[in-house]
């Protein structure tokens, strides 16, 4: 006894290939017509015109219907034949292309390894800029380890970002309870802060010339400039390079009263 398939199994089977409901109608027509207009087969299967016609290209281009020109169009299926060849084809194809794709993700994923180390790199320019790395600075450490390790001089940092949003992100880091460790040069600016209640531990550099900031915090370290042209900013981002810019930190800070 020959096995029995029902229409939804072999509409299953054609899903399965990548035809879509719209042409699996389509094919089933030409298959008991052999031929018909785009005309004839929105007719029969109730699907609007201009859809037909759509999807009868995407058939063409598959190279399972042809199309003969004249008054109006008339549309060819391919042999029985023609189509099993068609779908072995669609096999080798298929998995050559799966075959391609495992040694490309492959070699994706090892480059991936290769490359833990390197850190991601953002660029940030002007005072705009400088600002924005202060605020990641807060929502960074505020949702990691709530520290900030610094070298900097608040008078220049004053200078660039403005009298008016230092003393704001010092509030904002105080009420965040980040602590931030500060290797700085001493100067009236930097004594002052000393002696006020901003949740910081400080260490003075008696040689200290740094035109900018250095801040290490979560797995970021941020690298400023203040040229009064072009301040610019780098934050790298990555375990490796902060643990770099931590140890030299640490080191910097023992050896300092």
């Amino acid at each position: 006894m020959g096995a029995h398939y029902s229409t939804l199994h072999i509409r299953q089977s054609l899903k399965s290939l990548g035809f879509s409901d719209s042409e699996i109608k389509i094919l089933n027509i030409l298959f008991h017509h052999k031929e018909f207009t785009a005309r004839e087969i929105s007719k029969e299967s109730t699907i609007a015109f201009s859809s037909v016609q759509y999807y009868l290209s995407k058939l063409i281009s598959k190279g399972l219907i042809t199309c003969t020109p004249g008054e109006e169009e008339v549309f060819k299926v391919c042999s029985e034949q023609e189509f099993l060849n068609w779908i072995d084809e669609q096999k080798n194809t298929n998995q050559s292309v799966y075959d391609q794709a495992k040694l490309d993700i492959h070699a994706f994923l090892s480059d991936i390894h290769k490359s833990s180390w390197k850190p991601e790199v953002m660029y940030y320019e002007g005072k705009e800029g400088i600002v924005e790395i202060y605020e990641d600075m807060l929502q960074t450490a505020e949702s990691t380890d709530k520290n900030i390790y610094s070298w900097i001089d608040i008078e220049k940092t004053y200078e660039m970002v403005g009298a008016d949003y230092v003393p704001k992100y010092i509030k904002k880091r105080t009420e965040k309870c980040i602590t931030s460790h500060d290797i700085l040069p001493k100067n009236e600016m930097t004594l002052k802060h000393a002696q006020q209640n901003e949740n910081r531990e400080i260490k003075f550099a008696e040689n200290f010339p740094i035109e900018g900031d250095i801040r290490i915090y979560g797995d970021k370290v941020a690298v400023i400039t203040f040229d009064k042209k072009k301040p610019v900013g780098f934050v790298f981002q990555g375990s490796v390079i902060t643990k770099l810019f931590r140890t030299i930190f640490d080191n910097a800070w023992d050896n300092l009263k």
